[in-house]
C-alpha cells in the first residue's frame, strides 16, 4: 500500500455536452431576495430525495452533476414524457389470441410478447408507454378469447432527479442551495441529519467521505456497479472516466475499529482485480474518528470538523513487472 498519488484522469473520446461551472461555495451573506432565487426544492418520498421541478433538475445536474434521472441512464431528460405523448407511434400488435379459461390474473397461458402483463382488472401495459391494451373476455369453445382494444395511455411518466442522501445533504449543508421538504414542510439541517442517519446506517461516515472528495473538486458518484462505495470523476461523468473506486472505512484515532465492509484476502484481491480490469485504481478512504467523539457529537453535523480523512491506494503486486523494473535499474 502507498499514500494516495492522484493520477491523470482518462478523458472520454467523445463529449456531447459543454461543461458548466459548478455551484459556487458561499463565502458571505447575500441579499435575501437573491438567496431566495438560488434555493432549489427537493422532496423526501419513501426515504428517497427527488427533485420534480424541470428547471431545478437541470440546474442541479448541470452545475456539479448531482443526482441521476429516474428514467435516464444519467443526465435527466425531462422532455422524454412529452416526446412519448407527441410521437405518433404505431399501435402495438402483439400475437395475443387465447388463454385458458379462468379469471385474467397474472400472465395467462398463450400470452406472448416481451414486456406484456395483465393485472386483475384485465389491463395489459406494454413496454411502449404510449399505448395500453384492454382485453375483453369472451367464451368461445373450450378456451377464453381476448379481444384487444388499444387506447392512449392516460398515465404520464415524468422524469425526476433522484439524489443520494449524501448529495442532498451536501447541497443543503455545504452549499446552501437546496431545501428538502417532508409532508410539505421544509426540514432544517439538524432534522435532515437526524432523518438521514435513521434511514441509512453509517450515514455520517459515508457523508464525511463524500464531503471530503467534493470539497477537493472531485465528482463522487455511487460505486455499487463495481462493488465499492464511490467512484471519483474529474469534472463529471460526461467528460472523463472514473479515476478511482473508493471503499470507505471507519476507524478510531489509534487506527482501530470495526470495518464497515470486512474484507478477506480473497475478496480484497477479487475487488482489486475487478478495479484493474476497468482501468481504475482502488482507493481505501479511512474516516478517522477521535477517541473523544461520542454519540452526542454524532447527533449534529458539527462533528464533521472533528474527524480526519486519509486515502490509501491499493495496487496489485505483479512479479514480472517487478523483475523488469529491477533489471532496468
Amino acid at each position: 500500500m502507498m499514500d494516495a498519488v492522484f493520477q491523470a484522469p482518462k478523458r472520454r473520446p467523445r463529449v456531447y455536452e459543454a461543461y458548466d461551472a459548478p455551484f459556487p461555495v458561499p463565502l458571505a451573506a447575500v441579499d435575501a431576495r437573491l438567496q431566495q432565487t438560488l434555493i432549489y426544492r427537493a422532496d423526501m418520498v419513501n426515504q428517497h430525495v427527488v427533485v420534480r421541478d424541470p428547471e431545478h433538475i437541470q440546474a442541479l445536474y448541470g452545475k456539479g452533476y448531482f443526482g441521476k434521472g429516474i428514467l435516464s441512464r444519467s443526465r435527466p431528460d425531462h422532455s422524454i414524457s412529452h416526446q412519448w405523448e407527441s410521437e405518433k407511434a404505431p399501435r402495438p400488435n402483439p400475437p395475443l389470441t387465447r388463454c385458458d379459461a379462468g379469471p385474467i390474473v397474472g400472465r395467462p397461458m398463450g400470452l406472448t410478447g416481451p414486456g406484456c402483463d395483465i393485472d386483475h382488472h384485465g389491463i395489459m401495459f406494454l413496454t411502449d408507454v404510449l399505448w395500453f391494451c384492454v382485453f375483453q373476455q369472451g367464451r368461445a369453445g373450450p378456451g377464453t378469447t381476448l379481444r384487444r382494444v388499444c387506447r392512449v395511455n392516460p398515465f404520464r411518466l415524468l422524469e425526476y432527479l433522484q439524489l443520494t442522501l449524501e448529495e442532498a445533504f451536501f447541497l443543503v449543508y455545504a452549499l446552501g442551495c437546496l431545501s428538502v421538504y417532508y409532508n410539505e414542510e421544509p426540514l432544517s439541517v439538524l432534522q435532515l441529519w437526524e432523518m438521514f442517519r435513521s434511514v441509512q446506517p453509517h450515514f455520517e461516515t459515508s457523508y464525511m467521505a463524500y464531503h471530503y472528495f467534493r470539497s477537493r473538486g472531485w465528482v463522487p458518484k455511487p460505486g455499487v456497479k463495481y462493488g465499492t462505495d464511490l467512484m471519483l470523476y474529474r469534472k463529471g461523468p460526461p467528460f472523463y472516466h472514473a479515476s478511482y473506486s473508493v471503499v470507505v472505512e471507519k476507524v478510531d484515532q489509534p487506527c482501530r475499529g470495526g470495518a464497515l465492509r470486512p474484507f478477506s484476502w480473497r475478496s480484497l484481491a477479487a475487488l482489486s482485480r475487478i478495479t484493474g480490469n476497468v482501468s481504475k485504481d482502488l482507493m481505501l478512504c479511512y474516516v478517522i474518528y477521535p477517541s473523544h467523539l461520542t454519540e452526542e457529537h454524532l447527533s449534529s453535523p458539527d462533528c464533521l470538523c472533528r474527524v480526519k480523512v486519509q486515502e490509501i491506494i491499493l495496487s496489485r503486486w505483479i512479479s514480472s513487472r517487478e523483475r523488469t523494473e529491477t533489471d532496468d535499474i
